[in-house]
């Protein structure tokens, strides 16, 4: 059995999925989430899970003090006190950088786009006037999107003519940044993972083919159609 124990911080579907894998390596998983029956924690029984919030640095202190790495399964966590806990030297993957990265999704395009990687265009709005302008860049329809805590299809809005420029802001959540992104058409949507070990080496997953409704992700093909 794997002797090094994993800290998950959050306990949802696909805590759940990294619990199933676990198992089958023998790999001890330790939970940090509120609910005592997450999806992940009905699969593993252990009394050592840690309950409350994976965003309360005193229960994510408490989480790394029990195990020996620690994972995410959501982005949305404090990666304040995971760069304090890194610099300690606890094993932290992904790195508190990269979660820091892929929390806000402006920046993580900015990133990409850096490195060569084609994306829609897209444009920051701070306020009303650069959502109006986005629809003068871009035309309609085009996306309004929050840049974090975005998720299963929240925070998003199309902004379909000039006439929903008006009430645009108020449909995403108050108080968190936004950015426009010109629509992009596409035929399908391909999907594929790709993973990095620490000593470098890399594999990639079968690509799959998803299908959303309303935004959320409703069916998976795999392998692709």
């Amino acid at each position: 059995m794997e002797s090094r124990k994993v800290g998950i911080l959050g306990g949802g579907q696909l805590g759940r999925m990294v619990q199933e894998a676990a198992s089958r390596l023998n790999i001890s998983l330790t939970i940090l989430d509120e609910p005592v029956d997450s999806p992940a924690k009905q699969l593993n029984s252990t009394e050592n899970h840690v309950h409350g919030s994976f965003k309360d640095p005193v229960k994510i202190r408490e989480l790394a003090a029990s195990v020996d790495v620690i994972t995410v399964e959501i982005e949305h966590v404090d990666t304040t006190v995971l760069k304090e806990l890194e610099a300690s030297g606890k094993a932290i993957h992904p790195t508190p950088a990269t979660i820091t990265l892929i929390q806000d999704k402006y920046l993580q395009k900015q990133h990409l786009a850096k490195h060569n990687i084609p994306l829609a265009d897209s444009l920051d709005c701070p306020d009303q006037e650069s959502i109006e302008r986005a629809g003068q860049e871009f035309g309609y329809p085009f996306m309004l999107k929050a840049k974090t805590l975005a998720y299963d299809g929240r925070g998003n809005y199309v902004v379909r003519s000039e006439q929903d420029l008006k009430d645009a802001r108020s449909k995403l959540a108050p108080g968190v940044p936004l950015y426009a992104e010109r629509w992009a058409k596409f035929d399908r949507e391909l999907a594929v993972m790709v993973v990095r070990s620490v000593t470098g080496e890399v594999r990639s997953y079968p690509v799959v083919e998803t299908v959303h409704k309303n935004s959320i992700c409703h069916l998976v093909f795999a392998p692709a159609q």
